[in-house]
Protein backbone atom coordinates (compact mmCIF):
# COMPACT_ATOMS: atom_id res chain seq x y z
CA UNK A 1 0.00 0.00 0.00
CA UNK A 2 1.00 3.62 -0.45
CA UNK A 3 2.17 5.15 2.79
CA UNK A 4 -0.93 6.16 4.73
CA UNK A 5 -1.57 9.59 6.17
CA UNK A 6 0.56 11.44 3.64
CA UNK A 7 -1.54 14.55 3.26
CA UNK A 8 -1.58 18.29 2.81
CA UNK A 9 -3.48 21.43 1.94
CA UNK A 10 -2.69 23.90 -0.78
CA UNK A 11 -4.33 27.14 -1.87
CA UNK A 12 -3.59 29.03 -5.03
CA UNK A 13 -4.64 31.30 -7.85
CA UNK A 14 -5.76 29.96 -11.22
CA UNK A 15 -5.70 31.85 -14.52
CA UNK A 16 -7.20 31.16 -17.93
CA UNK A 17 -4.58 28.49 -18.77
CA UNK A 18 -3.89 25.19 -17.04
CA UNK A 19 -1.53 25.47 -14.09
CA UNK A 20 -0.23 22.66 -11.91
CA UNK A 21 -2.02 22.79 -8.56
CA UNK A 22 -0.49 19.63 -7.09
CA UNK A 23 2.20 17.16 -8.12
CA UNK A 24 2.22 14.25 -5.69
CA UNK A 25 5.02 11.75 -6.15
CA UNK A 26 3.81 8.40 -4.85
CA UNK A 27 6.92 6.48 -5.85
CA UNK A 28 8.55 4.38 -3.19
CA UNK A 29 5.48 4.06 -0.95
CA UNK A 30 4.52 0.46 -1.74
CA UNK A 31 2.80 -1.56 -4.45
CA UNK A 32 -0.59 0.15 -4.91
CA UNK A 33 -2.85 2.42 -2.92
CA UNK A 34 -5.45 5.14 -3.14
CA UNK A 35 -5.24 8.89 -3.49
CA UNK A 36 -8.07 11.25 -2.59
CA UNK A 37 -8.33 15.01 -2.95
CA UNK A 38 -10.99 17.61 -2.28
CA UNK A 39 -10.77 20.52 -4.70
CA UNK A 40 -12.77 23.66 -4.01
CA UNK A 41 -13.30 26.51 -6.44
CA UNK A 42 -13.31 29.41 -3.98
CA UNK A 43 -14.14 32.06 -6.58
CA UNK A 44 -17.53 33.68 -5.95
CA UNK A 45 -18.80 33.69 -9.55
CA UNK A 46 -16.47 32.06 -12.09
CA UNK A 47 -16.37 28.42 -13.19
CA UNK A 48 -13.08 26.57 -12.76
CA UNK A 49 -11.84 23.51 -14.69
CA UNK A 50 -9.55 20.73 -13.51
CA UNK A 51 -7.92 17.61 -14.86
CA UNK A 52 -5.88 14.79 -13.33
CA UNK A 53 -2.93 13.18 -15.12
CA UNK A 54 -1.02 10.10 -14.00
CA UNK A 55 2.64 9.68 -14.92
CA UNK A 56 4.59 6.44 -14.71
CA UNK A 57 8.35 6.58 -15.12
CA UNK A 58 8.16 10.26 -16.07
CA UNK A 59 5.80 9.63 -19.00
CA UNK A 60 2.15 10.65 -19.10
CA UNK A 61 0.38 7.30 -18.91
CA UNK A 62 -3.28 8.22 -18.75
CA UNK A 63 -5.73 10.89 -17.84
CA UNK A 64 -6.93 10.14 -14.35
CA UNK A 65 -9.77 12.59 -14.97
CA UNK A 66 -10.43 14.49 -18.20
CA UNK A 67 -11.25 18.21 -18.09
CA UNK A 68 -14.23 18.75 -15.81
CA UNK A 69 -15.86 21.96 -14.58
CA UNK A 70 -16.46 23.07 -11.01
CA UNK A 71 -19.05 25.79 -10.36
CA UNK A 72 -18.14 28.83 -8.29
CA UNK A 73 -17.88 28.21 -4.54
CA UNK A 74 -18.21 24.43 -5.02
CA UNK A 75 -16.11 21.52 -3.75
CA UNK A 76 -15.65 18.16 -5.48
CA UNK A 77 -13.93 14.90 -4.55
CA UNK A 78 -11.24 13.36 -6.72
CA UNK A 79 -10.52 9.70 -5.98
CA UNK A 80 -7.87 7.70 -7.81
CA UNK A 81 -7.95 4.04 -6.82
CA UNK A 82 -5.19 1.49 -7.16
CA UNK A 83 -2.46 3.98 -7.96
CA UNK A 84 0.74 2.10 -8.87
CA UNK A 85 3.65 2.57 -6.47
CA UNK A 86 5.68 4.39 -9.12
CA UNK A 87 3.00 6.94 -10.10
CA UNK A 88 3.09 10.70 -10.01
CA UNK A 89 -0.39 12.24 -9.75
CA UNK A 90 -0.78 15.77 -11.16
CA UNK A 91 -3.88 17.91 -10.62
CA UNK A 92 -4.09 20.98 -12.88
CA UNK A 93 -6.59 23.84 -12.73
CA UNK A 94 -7.64 26.78 -14.87
CA UNK A 95 -10.22 29.49 -14.42
CA UNK A 96 -12.99 30.15 -16.95
CA UNK A 97 -12.38 33.91 -17.04
CA UNK A 98 -10.04 36.26 -15.19
CA UNK A 99 -8.25 34.92 -12.13
CA UNK A 100 -9.80 32.71 -9.49
CA UNK A 101 -8.76 30.91 -6.35
CA UNK A 102 -8.87 27.33 -5.16
CA UNK A 103 -8.19 25.14 -2.14
CA UNK A 104 -6.92 21.59 -2.49
CA UNK A 105 -6.86 19.09 0.40
CA UNK A 106 -5.38 15.65 -0.32
CA UNK A 107 -4.29 12.43 1.32
CA UNK A 108 -3.21 8.87 0.54
CA UNK A 109 -4.75 5.80 2.14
Amino acid sequence: MIQQNVSGTKTGVASGVYEEALRQDLRGYGVTGKFIAFLKNTHVSSTMYYKVDIYLGGTLTKAGKVETSIAANTQIEITTTEVPYNAVVVISVKQNSAAGTYQLDWTTY
